[in-house]
């Protein structure tokens, strides 16, 4: 459960920072494949950012790319977090009854290259 639970907060998180990653990768494209200088500039500030695309695209405009973005984030954190979880309530990180750092520190590691491993064929996708 802590594994569902996990990707559901992260999709959570992701339906609002999707909008700033739209605007941000939008922003360092902007005349990328021309010489500088030789090209219109499109968002001036982040502010026009937001402003042209919602006006040019429509609102579903800054959600674009949401799907992949949503896959990544359910899976990278649901097993990060959950496998973490299942440290420990395994008691992995525990000696003599107490949270040793060390063992904790060790079991975030591993969960977190857990989720990057399985999750990085995904972030190709994004």
């Amino acid at each position: 459960m802590d594994f569902v639970l996990s990707g559901v907060a992260a999709c959570g998180a992701c339906l609002f920072t999707n909008p700033l990653e739209v605007v941000k990768t939008r922003m360092q494209l902007q005349g990328e494949l021309r010489t500088p200088g030789s090209y219109k500039i499109h968002y001036r500030n982040v502010f026009h950012a937001f402003y042209t695309i919602g006006k040019v695209d429509g609102l579903a405009g800054l959600q674009k790319g949401l799907v992949p973005g949503l896959n990544y984030q359910f899976v990278v954190n649901g097993v990060r977090l959950g496998s973490y979880a299942i440290l420990e309530s395994g008691g992995y990180i525990h000696s003599e009854g107490r949270v040793s750092p060390v063992k904790s520190v060790a079991a975030g590691a591993v969960a977190g290259m857990l989720g990057a491993v399985i999750g990085s064929p995904m972030y190709l996708e994004q």
